[in-house]
């Protein structure tokens, strides 16, 4: 049974280009752990989703771990499009363990007058298109060991059928050398009944012959 949800590995990448829209325009200076990126989000957290476009919104009914591969190419190609990352309440206080962080620069000199430097949405370096490519070569592969694996399969199924013509070839065989090995006992027994019998009635006739040559020779 093939399992289409996407792997661990496939899951980190996707957390990383997620939430990459607005690279070119701002950079935030926040710092999200991966395993932090999620569809299904809470006001505390440090982002919340944006959907653009309502029909969209069933992709976040679940984690990206339950989807399918076809709703995973679907939240590839819709950031940005149909929805987007926006800064939730505890985006000021997050503060990741620093070896898991992916790196985000921040401007120098942010916008003058702007209250709120979390307004814009939350970005990383690595776009969506380079971390969709990935995605799209990581299927390729894996698409191609699944075909792989489907062979493998079939040539081992045709093993198992031609063993099993080999194995009941063999019990014929073995049935009729035990057939063959009755028929030639009873064979062999008959013929030393037949030999027995013969060797019987030849001391008869002999006995005979001797009977009759001292009959007629009564002097000797």
């Amino acid at each position: 049974m093939i399992d289409n949800r996407p792997q661990s590995g496939a899951t980190i990448g996707f957390s990383r280009f997620v939430l990459s829209h607005d690279t070119l325009r701002t950079q935030l200076g926040l710092t999200i752990l991966p395993a932090d990126v999620k569809l299904i989000t809470k006001p505390e957290d440090v982002y919340q989703w944006s959907i653009l476009t309502p029909v969209k919104a069933l992709l976040f009914n679940k984690q990206l771990s339950k989807h399918s591969t076809g709703a995973y190419i679907d939240l590839c190609n819709g950031v940005g499009v149909h929805f987007k990352a926006v800064p939730g309440k505890g985006a000021a206080d997050y503060e990741p363990e620093a070896r898991h962080i992916t790196t985000i620069r921040a401007f120098d000199a942010p916008e003058k007058g702007r209250e709120h430097p979390f307004s814009d949405a939350i970005t990383f370096q690595l776009s969506a298109k380079e971390w969709c490519e990935k995605f799209n070569a990581e299927v390729a592969i894996r698409e191609a060991l699944e075909i792989e694996m489907m062979g493998i399969k079939g040539e081992n199924a045709d093993l198992v059928t031609e063993m099993q013509v080999l194995r009941k070839t063999e019990a014929t065989r073995t049935q009729e050398l035990q057939k063959a090995r009755e028929v030639l006992l009873i064979t062999s027994r008959i013929l030393q009944e037949r030999a027995l019998k013969a060797s019987k009635d030849s001391q008869k006739i002999t006995h005979a012959a001797t009977s009759l040559k001292l009959g007629s020779n009564p002097c000797i």
